[in-house]
């Protein structure tokens, strides 16, 4: 984890959780930290921190991607899916312009 002395005085300082707004008690409740970039996010219950979860959902916002070559990135996908089972839905205006995709892991 990546903690400096500033998020030592936020975490020292803090009175209630940052996950679910409740108030900390005695024990100052634990250190919470992103697993992806081992940053420092704040005070929060032991219980809130065990349970915290990375989403499983990122949005992912191309502009102007119904202009480009969207579907090449569809057929790649559409490859990499029928391997693992997973689902690609899309909208499209045509067969090479798209105006929205996702992929369903």
């Amino acid at each position: 984890m990546k903690y400096t002395k500033s998020d030592e005085t936020c975490f020292k300082a803090a009175t209630e959780c940052y996950i679910c707004g409740g108030e900390l008690g005695k024990d100052g409740g634990a250190r919470d930290h992103c697993h992806l970039t081992g940053k420092f996010r704040g005070a929060a219950h032991v219980s809130c921190n065990v349970n915290y979860q990375i989403p499983k959902f990122f949005p992912v916002i191309f502009r102007n991607l119904s202009g480009y070559d969207s579907h090449l990135f569809v057929r790649k996908l559409k490859a990499k899916c029928e391997d693992s089972g997973e689902k690609i839905s899309c909208i499209a205006k045509n067969e090479e312009n798209y105006i929205t995709f996702s992929k369903k892991c």
